[in-house]
C-alpha cells in the first residue's frame, strides 16, 4: 500500500457545523480514525489546541507543544502528554527553538532544544530520517539557563506513566478498564506499567479474580504518590474486595432501579457483625451480600450467623475465585440445617461474566 501524508494547518477551523455529517462528526474525525488502514498518515498544526477534537486528540501518534499562554491549552496540554505540574508550568517558558514532544514510542515526554534545523530543499525519506535523528537527539529537560537541572524521582514519572500511575492510585479497575478510560491502547498501558514496576511503585494485586488482573500502589508506590499530589484511595477490606462489591452492586442494580443497597447496615449486630452489604429487593425481599477474599474459616463463621438472623431471606457469597468457591463449600457443607435462609455461593469470575444470568440466581428464591 502506498502511504500519503496530508499536512493540515489550522485543524480547529475543520470541526465546524457545516462540516459535520448526520451523526455530528466532521471528516477530519473520521480521517484521524481510519486513515492508517487507507494508507493516510496525517500531520495538523493549530494554535488552538482546546479547539481540537477529544477524538483526534486521542489518536495523536505524535505530539508537539511550542509556547503556549492561554491558561485552558496549558491545562489541556498537560492532562494529553500527562506532565507534572512543573512540566506543565515549562510550557509558559518556552523560549525559541525550544519544543515539548510526546509520542508513543517513549513512555515519557521531553522537551528538546533545536540549536540548528535545515530542512533539506529536495526531502527524501533518508534525509527526512536523518534529520529526525538529529532532532531527537537533543532531548532533556532544561532550565531557563540551558543547564540540566536535577529532579527528584516523582518527577520522572510523567506522560502515559503519570496518567497510569494516577488512575492506579485512584480507581479499582481491571487493565481493560482502564485503557477505555484514558482512551490508551494496552501496548502503551504495558510500557507505562513496566516503568511504575522498574521503580516499585506497583504491584499486582494478590488476589485473583478468576482471569482479571487489578493493580495497586505499593508502600513506595503510595509514598511518591503523596508528594505527586496524587490521592492514594484505600479500602479497609482490600481492593480487590472493593472491586467485586462495587461490580455485584453495579450489576444487581440494573435489572432494577427499586432495588437498594445499604453498606452500613445493623441488621447483624446483635452478632457483633456488620455484612459488606445489605440488598432491599422489590416485595420486602432481603440479601445479604459477603464477599470472600481470604480468611474462609472466619467468612463461614459469619455468613452461618447471618444466615439465622431475621428478616433476611438470602446470603449471598462471593469468592474471589473458585478455589476459594470450592474451600467456602467445604467448611459450610456440614453446617447447613433447616430454618435458614437460603444461600447461594458464587465465584467473581463467573457472576461478573456480562453473560451470567442474575435473574435466574433471584428466580430460585
Amino acid at each position: 500500500m502506498k502511504v500519503h501524508t496530508v499536512a493540515i494547518d489550522e485543524e480547529h477551523r475543520l470541526h465546524t457545523d457545516k462540516s459535520r455529517d448526520d451523526m455530528g462528526f466532521s471528516p477530519i474525525v473520521d480521517l484521524f480514525a481510519t486513515g492508517a488502514k487507507r494508507g493516510i498518515q496525517l500531520a495538523i498544526s493549530t494554535q488552538f489546541l482546546s479547539g481540537i477534537h477529544p477524538a483526534v486528540l486521542a489518536n495523536l501518534g505524535c505530539r508537539i507543544i511550542t509556547f503556549l499562554s492561554n491558561p485552558r491549552c496549558i491545562w489541556l496540554a498537560q492532562q494529553s502528554l500527562g506532565l507534572s505540574p512543573l512540566q506543565a508550568k515549562r510550557i509558559t517558558r518556552l523560549k525559541e527553538r525550544e519544543v515539548i514532544v510526546a509520542y508513543a514510542g517513549y513512555p515519557t515526554p521531553f522537551l528538546v532544544r533545536v540549536n540548528q534545523f535545515t530542512f533539506p530543499a529536495k526531502p527524501d525519506e533518508l534525509s527526512l530520517e536523518r534529520n529526525a535523528q538529529d532532532f531527537l537527539a537533543q532531548v532533556t529537560w532544561t532550565e531557563d539557563g540551558g543547564k540540566s537541572f536535577e529532579v527528584s524521582d516523582e518527577h520522572i514519572v510523567v506522560g502515559d506513566v503519570l496518567r497510569v500511575f494516577d488512575r492506579i492510585c485512584r480507581e479499582v479497575e481491571t487493565i481493560e478498564e482502564r485503557c477505555l478510560a484514558l482512551q490508551m491502547t494496552r501496548s502503551r498501558d504495558n510500557k507505562a506499567r513496566d516503568v511504575l514496576k522498574a521503580k516499585g511503585y506497583i504491584e499486582v494485586d494478590k488476589v485473583a479474580i478468576g482471569k482479571m488482573i487489578l493493580h495497586g500502589p505499593t508502600s513506595k508506590g503510595e509514598s511518591a504518590a503523596e508528594k505527586m499530589g496524587i490521592k492514594v484511595k484505600r479500602f479497609k477490606s482490600g481492593r480487590a474486595h472493593e472491586y467485586i462489591l462495587c461490580r455485584i452492586e453495579k450489576k444487581i442494580g440494573s435489572l432494577n432501579t427499586q432495588y437498594k443497597f445499604q453498606r452500613h447496615s445493623d441488621i447483624a449486630r446483635e452478632f457483633g457483625i456488620q455484612p459488606d452489604s445489605v440488598l432491599n429487593m422489590t416485595g420486602g425481599f432481603r440479601i445479604i451480600i459477603e464477599i470472600v477474599c481470604t480468611n474462609i474459616a472466619r467468612e463461614a463463621e459469619i455468613i452461618n450467623k447471618e444466615m439465622t438472623v431475621d428478616g433476611v431471606d438470602m446470603v449471598l457469597a462471593i469468592t474471589a475465585n473458585k478455589t476459594l468457591e470450592k474451600s467456602l463449600r467445604r467448611v459450610l457443607k456440614d453446617d447447613l440445617f433447616e430454618g435458614k435462609a437460603r444461600l447461594v455461593i458464587l465465584d467473581a469470575g463467573t457472576c461478573l461474566d456480562p453473560k451470567f444470568d442474575w435473574v435466574a440466581v433471584f428466580e430460585r428464591s
